[in-house]
């Protein structure tokens, strides 16, 4: 059984009035635990809409949202349990900031789930050192952070509760090269150390290859294309119809394979070029080229 399913899943916004909008429609999905998933398309693809249905944020409008094989929905009073197990964190979650110190707002999640302190306090300390928080940074404001920091705060939060499917939209939004490495370090870490189910909604389709084993390609409320990285970026022309384009250092391998360079496909991040790239010029140079 799949850890989440999504079936015949449509909602519609401001339904039966004139601003009638309807964001997703007839979608059907199966997240297995342990996945990583990129989620990727254009910007009003219903990327947003379908991730804040994983954990009740919104109500279908019809169909289900499934977790272990039950509805969601189908006791509402325990729709708070699920917002334990599917943890939701939005784009820019540092502008949700507000305690006093970095510690507390990573401990709010875990004093909602009624835990004890000191399952709270290992909590808190064991998620801040897999995110790259220190100690010190622990007891400052977080307002008194860098944006890099007080991001990894914002999802350290989330990651607290140990949800069993964390959901991040945009986590690398507006940082610079080397914070959205970080970040996307310690998303895969996290993944790694608790095996949970992750879910990364990315603009950036080189950050989705460095990241994810699959990709779900929304395209107008619709589901367009779910596979492999390989499945999904080895058809160019067809992301490209819908606005998407594949990085641009596989273009690039495109072109060379065009020109009789005997480089290989599959090439969607700059560390995969660089791997595929020096064995060449070694053979072609030599031992010191």
């Amino acid at each position: 059984m799949s850890l989440v399913t999504v079936k015949d899943l449509s909602y519609v916004y401001s339904p039966d009035t004139p601003f009638a909008k309807t964001a997703i429609t007839d979608v059907n999905l199966s997240f297995e635990k342990g996945e990583m998933i990129g989620i990727i398309g254009h910007t009003g693809s219903g990327k947003s809409t379908l991730i804040q249905h994983l954990n009740g944020l919104i109500k279908p409008t019809s169909g289900q949202v499934l977790l272990d094989g039950k509805d969601i929905w189908a006791e509402p009073k325990k729709i708070r349990e699920v917002r334990f197990r599917v943890g939701l964190v939005f784009q820019y979650p540092e502008y949700q900031l507000f305690a006093d110190t970095a510690y507390e707002d990573i401990a709010f999640g875990p004093k909602n789930m009624g835990l004890p302190e000191e399952e709270i306090d290992r909590r808190v300390r064991a998620t801040a050192r897999m995110v790259g928080v220190t100690d010190e940074m622990l007891e400052k404001s977080p307002f008194d952070l860098s944006g890099g920091e007080k991001r990894r705060v914002a999802i350290a939060g989330v990651m607290a509760m140990e949800p069993e499917v964390l959901v991040l939209d945009e986590p690398t939004a507006g940082l610079d090269p080397a914070g959205r490495d970080r970040i996307l370090s310690r998303i895969r870490e996290y993944r790694e150390q608790t095996g949970a189910t992750v879910l990364l909604v990315s603009h950036s389709m080189e950050d989705t290859a460095k990241i994810a084993e699959k990709v779900l390609v929304m395209n107008e409320g619709r589901v367009f294309r779910f596979g492999s990285v390989e499945e999904v970026y080895s058809q160019p022309e067809e992301l490209s119809a819908i606005g998407l384009n594949v990085p641009q250092v596989t273009r690039i391998f495109v072109g060379l394979r065009q020109n009789g360079l005997p480089v290989p496909g599959g090439v969607y991040t700059v560390e995969q070029a660089k791997d595929a790239l020096l064995p060449l010029l070694r053979k072609g140079g030599g031992a010191d080229a």
